[in-house]
């Protein structure tokens, strides 16, 4: 009975150990696996992207529930750089300077666990880079640095990792205009991304949405002089394309010379917004099945944990019974045997005495 008790509590803590290792370590049993609710997320550069810049910074996230060792990104089915500092699940980029031709990246990351995930594959192009009309100085007496362009006809830039303090600063003329960065905001609590930068002279101050278009109008001539876009914000560096191409308004839309040039939202922001609502939806979905297996597993814990006490206490229960019947069993025995003790005993004096009186009656006789 005890070897059978021993060889139960055994195999439950075994599946218990079990169990626990399935959970912490996401192993699979019998084609039973606990996979990882979301993999890598690209986020920049965008799929089929085209660009001039050699200087690319490659963006992604992961599950928070994961704590990164290294990340490496995956150029044209080659490990081209694997970083193992700065890894965020929110929003991680790895740079890398690239010649112009045709990329074919991923990015796959190992966690501590030694688990790799791994995303889609996404395409960029690199192009021949033409002499570029924008100049980029320091400032000599504080920090920041000053962006510089002739403002013509078709004049279209791409500004990248903008920080407060720099500026923007476009020539027309005899004309100097400048756009001062004063804050770039990105919360995550909140999902807002935006910049606000003042617009020298007039002191315009504007905010900018990610994904937002505005057209600005420097000399107040009714004419916008220059389109600006905010494409993007990360590690609180803005990207911005700047574009002199004029856009048709009817003459009743025009503002008013005092007003401030007002935000127009573009279909970036709107198709981001809902790429965003698919991600989230997407990843509930994952979510509510990983808390399902878990409680699935913390009940079936608890149900083994139940069956182990109930075994335990039944072979107890069996044990003490048997013991009981056994202690019975002894002392009815007992008894039994001093009474045919006694018997005998009876018996022997009967015959000394029947040979007592046969002796006494032969001596009579006599």
């Amino acid at each position: 009975m005890r070897r059978v008790a021993k060889l139960e509590i055994i195999f439950g803590l075994f599946a218990l150990a079990l169990i626990y290792f399935v959970i912490v370590n996401n192993t699979s049993i019998t084609g039973f696996v606990i996979s990882p609710a979301n993999g890598i997320t690209l986020i920049s550069p965008s799929d089929n992207t085209q660009t001039k810049e050699t200087n690319i910074y490659f963006m992604f996230k992961y599950p928070t529930e994961f704590k990164m060792e290294e990340c490496s990104l995956i150029l044209n089915d080659q490990v081209a750089r694997t970083t193992k500092g700065l890894l965020s699940p929110y929003d991680t980029r790895i740079r890398a300077e690239l010649v112009p031709g045709t990329y074919y990246w991923s990015i796959e990351c190992t966690d501590t666990n030694n688990m790799k995930l791994s995303s889609t594959t996404r395409r960029l192009v690199i192009e021949e880079k033409e002499e570029s009309a924008l100049r980029i100085t320091g400032f000599l007496n504080r920090q920041g640095f000053v962006y510089e362009f002739e403002l013509k006809d078709g004049l279209e830039l791409n500004i990248s990792n903008v920080v407060p303090n720099d500026v923007i600063r476009a020539r027309m003329n005899d004309n100097t205009y400048e756009i001062s960065i004063l804050r770039v905001i990105q919360d995550y609590s909140t999902g807002t991304e935006s910049v606000e930068f003042l617009v020298t002279p007039g002191d315009k101050r504007i905010k900018l949405e990610e994904g937002g278009l505005i057209s600005v109008d420097f000399n107040n001539d009714g004419k916008n002089d220059l389109n600006i876009m905010l494409n993007d914000i990360s590690y609180r560096r803005a990207f911005f394309t700047l574009s002199t191409k004029q856009e048709a308004q009817p003459e009743e839309a025009k503002p008013p010379l005092s007003e401030k040039p007002s935000i127009i939202t573009s279909p970036a922001q709107e198709k981001k917004d809902k790429v965003r609502t698919e991600e989230q939806q997407l990843a509930q979905k994952p979510a509510q099945a990983e808390g399902l297996i878990e409680i699935f597993l913390i009940g079936l814990i608890v149900v083994m944990i139940i069956i182990i006490i109930s075994t335990l206490k039944n072979r107890r229960d069996e044990e003490k019974e048997y013991i009981t019947k056994l202690k019975k069993k002894a002392t009815e025995k007992r008894p039994k045997r001093k009474k045919r003790k006694a018997k005998k005993k009876i018996s022997k004096k009967k015959r000394l005495k029947k040979k007592s009186e046969k002796r006494r009656a032969k001596k009579k006789q006599s």
